[in-house]
């Protein structure tokens, strides 16, 4: 589940309200002297009684809302706080009804995530329906506050109810909306280095930073206004570069300035459940309505376009997936994530020499572009092994045919492998070895296996196997080393015990 949401300090709103009875009516000075003896029900039915003959009474409502979340009735918490909202446009208590909602949000969400994960531990429905029921606790006092859908969604697909998950998740798109926008108007994305994204976006209006916990990433978050607009870009420390991973568009006024600053990250996983979700009902139209909201959110994201291939192909439509991205280059020819993209739909459709061509345009654009190098040289790869098939196939054998393509490919994938996201990234050493064998050059390759098995303690768990394998296959295929290839099993093995 996603980590909890920090919860801002609060002083309890019964210590001050039940600390003035001066012109207060019977039924309020019953209500604060049963709170004081912790007699619930006697506080409730007072405080009911208060409200049906002063609706306007705001300390009421505060006061009913704070016993019902006492007693642990999130929803008729909720309920009960936001019907005073007709009342506190000019109530001298409409702050500390806000910092209420604040914090039933907030309760509601974390204790929520604790019942879902109870769920996963227990394999309890009930604890999926809890879940829910709280969520949605937080939705009915900020509807705003996206986080919550996905999860419910979630939830709901957890217990098989594909309609009520598909609801929720397509809430989460409308709940977005705004940041979709932004997104396509400023061209932020999810991982763009924050130093883009002020180079987009010109100086903030202030910057502050956040950490959670001694442990946790430390977090920028940036205000900027554009015309009327307030905007919050949060980013986080990815090692040497700060990466952005959520941003809000014009959050709602009466939001209190620390709900505003709450980072929020933008989530692509609604709409990859709705594009396959979709994709399964045979409702492609929306599935790639789906798939290009992604592509919004995460445009170097190169298995959604693999995805978006799919689909159209399986509409017949094959070449509508290049067609889509090319209409984007066209409007935008100098953006280097489009250019790239349409790269990544040509290499999935086996058009190597146009899906290098935008990926060089890229590069001219940014040589640094670590996404272009690293796929560019997969298409330089690509075309060497159709090539060296065709050879096969017809018997002949000229590596003058390929021996430059094959170049190509060593230079963009040692160019790839310095950049920060790449620097130890086991897979595209594999490659790299790879093609320094087919080259003849054995030094190299067995410096690639050292570089690599320098790399074992970084690489994570999740990974071990494949990147077990890729060694593996080096000493294997490539330099024959039976003692290396023992030692390499023996651990592949043991990680399956």
């Amino acid at each position: 589940m996603k980590r909890k949401l920090l919860l801002v300090c609060f002083f309890s709103i019964f210590a001050v309200l039940v600390q003035s009875f001066q012109c207060a009516s019977p039924e309020m000075t019953t209500a604060k002297l049963a709170i004081r003896n912790q007699e619930w029900a006697k506080a409730e039915t007072n405080l009911e009684k208060e409200i049906q003959n002063n609706p306007s009474n705001v300390e009421a409502y505060i006061m009913l809302a704070e016993l019902k979340m006492q007693i642990g009735d999130l929803m008729g918490a909720a309920r009960t706080i936001n019907l005073s909202n007709p009342y506190l446009k000019d109530s001298p208590l409409r702050i500390k009804a806000e910092q209420f909602k604040s914090n039933l949000w907030r309760l509601a969400y974390n204790y929520g995530v604790d019942l879902f994960n109870k769920y996963f531990s227990t394999k309890k429905t009930s604890f999926l329906d809890s879940s829910i029921k709280t969520f949605n606790a937080g939705i009915t006092v900020r509807s705003q506050i996206s986080d919550f859908y996905p999860l419910i969604a979630q939830a709901y697909e957890t217990k098989g109810d594909t309609d009520d998950a598909v609801k929720y998740y397509e809430l989460y798109g409308e709940i977005i909306q705004k940041e979709l926008d932004f997104a396509k108007e400023s061209g932020i994305y999810i991982k763009i280095p924050r130093e883009n994204a002020l180079k987009k976006l010109g100086k903030p209006e202030y910057s502050k930073g956040l950490r959670y916990s001694p442990t946790s990433d430390s977090i920028v978050i940036d205000k900027f206004v554009v015309g009327n607009r307030e905007i919050f870009i949060f980013s986080n420390d990815k090692g040497k570069v700060f990466e952005v991973f959520g941003w809000k568009v014009e959050p709602p006024k009466e939001w209190l300035t620390e709900e505003k600053e709450q980072p929020t990250e933008m989530n692509s996983i609604p709409f990859a459940s709705l594009a396959q979700i979709y994709f399964n009902r045979k409702e492609y139209d929306k599935s790639i309505q789906n798939v290009q909201k992604i592509l919004i959110l995460e445009p170097e994201n190169s298995d959604v376009n693999s995805f978006l291939v799919s689909v159209y192909d399986a509409q017949g439509k094959r070449s509508e997936a290049a067609k889509f991205i090319e209409s984007l280059v066209a409007k935008d020819p100098s953006n280097k994530v489009y250019r790239a993209q349409y790269g990544d739909i040509l290499l999935q459709l086996g058009e190597y020499d146009k899906a290098i061509e935008q990926y060089e345009q890229a590069l001219k654009i940014d040589p640094n572009f670590d996404f272009a190098l690293r796929n560019c040289a997969a298409a330089y790869k690509n075309k060497v092994a159709i090539i060296q098939k065709r050879q096969v196939e017809s018997g002949k054998n000229e590596p003058k045919e390929y021996i430059g393509d094959l170049e190509k490919s060593v230079e963009y994938f040692e160019r790839c492998r310095k950049t920060p996201r790449f620097m130890n990234d086991f897979e595209v050493l594999g490659e790299l070895s790879q093609l320094y064998f087919v080259n003849n050059k054995s030094d190299k390759v067995k410096e690639i296996a050292a570089e690599l098995e320098a790399l074992d303690p970084l690489v994570k768990q999740e990974d071990k196997e494949k990147y077990l394998y890729t060694l593996l296959k080096i000493y294997d295929s490539y330099l024959k080393n039976e003692k290396k290839m023992r030692e390499i099993q023996e651990r592949i093995n043991n990680l399956n015990k």
